[in-house]
C-alpha cells in the first residue's frame, strides 16, 4: 500500500507497516536501476547522468556550508 509513503517517517519508532513498506520498497530498486541504465545507454546519456550523480555530493556540501539558497548556475 502506498499509504505508508505519506505516513510520519520522522517518528522515533517506525510502525510495523512502515517497516514492511520500506523493506519491500527496496526490492524493486535494482530492477529499476537496470532499466534506467539501459535507457541511458540507449539514449547516449550515460556520461551526463554519471556526472550529475557525482555532483550530488558536492551540491550537498555546498548546501551544508550555507549555499543552499544560492543558485550557483544563475548567471
Amino acid at each position: 500500500s502506498k499509504h505508508q509513503q505519506t505516513s510520519d517517517w520522522g517518528s522515533n519508532k517506525l510502525s510495523l507497516a512502515q517497516q514492511k513498506y520500506a523493506a519491500t520498497d527496496v526490492l524493486y530498486l535494482h530492477k529499476i536501476k537496470e532499466k534506467l541504465d539501459k535507457m541511458l545507454i540507449r539514449e547516449g546519456r550515460s556520461k551526463i547522468a554519471k556526472a550529475c550523480f557525482e555532483f550530488i555530493e558536492f551540491r550537498t556540501d555546498l548546501d551544508l556550508h550555507g549555499w543552499s539558497d544560492q543558485d550557483i548556475f544563475k548567471h
